[in-house]
């Protein structure tokens, strides 16, 4: 019996790491049925989390077109403003150019007007001694007619 002991030990042993590794076996298959329960929230996450990505892309490029639309919308609005900035500009010189041009033409009508008035003076002075030669002219028919018939009543 001596000779079993040491086999029984062996046995024994066995059994007990035979049994330890079927805990070792059962506590791995449950940590890899709680790994692969993990690993498939994760990968329901990770698709969740792909999706939104995937929808954030979507409203980025939305975003990013939109941006570059309003770009466009400000580049064609600065082109407008400078083209109205530059009528502008030729606006208020050719208002400049015309004040000047308005001020001379007043200029020159009031220089007429004066004119006017002296030759309107000058017609009225020239109409009253024109009318003053008619009446003189009047007066001395006058005095010859009267002149004559004095000297036919002699």
């Amino acid at each position: 019996m001596a000779e079993l002991t040491p086999l029984t030990k062996e046995a024994n042993s066995l059994r007990s790491w035979v049994a330890e590794a079927r805990r070792d076996t059962d506590e791995s298959e449950k940590a890899f049925e709680a790994l692969s329960a993990r690993s498939r929230r994760d990968d329901k996450e990770a698709a969740k989390v792909k999706k939104e990505w995937d929808k954030l892309l979507q409203k980025d490029a939305k975003t990013v077109q939109w941006i570059l639309d309003l770009v466009a919308k400000v580049e064609k609005e600065r082109e407008l403003k400078l083209g109205a900035e530059e009528k502008l500009a030729a606006l208020e010189k050719r208002a400049s150019l015309d004040a000047v041009a308005v001020t001379r033409l007043r200029k020159e009508r009031d220089e007429l007007l004066q004119t006017m008035e002296r030759l309107c003076l000058e017609h009225g002075v020239a109409c009253e001694e024109h009318n003053q030669a008619l009446r003189e002219r009047d007066q001395a028919c006058q005095e010859r007619d009267n002149a004559q018939q004095k000297v036919g009543s002699f």
